[in-house]
């Protein structure tokens, strides 16, 4: 009879587990979807902010009432990549909250704190969401071998600033491709063509400037990099 009661007892137990785990994963569900839903509809609130006349593009100054720290917009060809882009007082304030400064675990995209927009090197972070949203689909640019100019565009409240892929790779976060200013940039820039795991063929001899993307990859320690130089 003890053993009877001691095995229902564990049944009993078991059951409350799984039950736990059920109500726990799927009130995670459930928050991941409405922070999605958030991130969707901010970005189609905003690209009404992105105006278009003729033959120029530009980003409404009136952006700054919905988030003063908007420094512009980003697209990146092959890509979901389409985002208005903070910078904030430090790296840390936007990797968990979105445009609209509410908690989302979705973070927003958002430029190097340190970063000037006339520096060497324009660093730009993401999460990387399983869903494809922030930069989640990044990874599509390890399939674009075939696509010599695939352009990632940074529109501000004057200009399109486009860029050209010239390098995308896998590395650790100890990698120093987020220094801002280089000793020698000519250099550099070639180094960090070399480093990609695509052949893009571009030449980045003459280029004044590049723009990187920083997203985390697969374990949270190592990251994905894109890199694309100014025309």
């Amino acid at each position: 009879m003890k053993k009877k009661t001691k095995s229902l007892l564990i049944k009993v137990v078991l059951l409350l587990i799984f039950a736990a785990g059920i109500f726990f994963g799927g009130k995670s569900i459930l928050y991941w979807m409405v922070e999605n839903r958030v991130v969707k509809d901010i970005v189609e609130e905003e690209e009404k902010r992105l105006v278009k006349e003729e033959d120029i593009t530009y980003l409404d100054p009136e952006i700054k009432r919905d988030n003063f720290y908007t420094v512009g917009w980003l697209i990146v060809d092959g890509t979901k990549i389409n985002y208005p882009v903070v910078r904030y007082i430090d790296n840390d304030y936007y990797l968990n909250h979105d445009f609209k400064n509410q908690d989302n675990s979705a973070g927003w995209i958002f430029m190097d704190y340190q970063n000037k927009l006339d520096d060497d090197n324009l660093v730009i972070y993401g999460h990387h969401r399983q869903d494809g949203s922030m930069f989640g689909s990044i990874d599509n640019l390890f399939s674009k071998k075939d696509d010599e100019n695939i352009e990632i565009s940074l529109i501000t409240t004057d200009e399109i600033i486009t860029y050209k892929v010239f390098s995308v790779y896998k590395t650790t976060k100890d990698d120093d491709y987020i220094t801002r200013n280089f000793d020698n940039f000519n250099k550099k820039v070639k180094e960090l063509q070399e480093k990609s795991e695509v052949e893009f063929n571009q030449d980045v001899s003459k280029t004044s400037q590049i723009i990187t993307l920083s997203t985390c990859h697969d374990n949270n320690v190592d990251r994905i990099v894109v890199h694309g130089y100014k025309n």
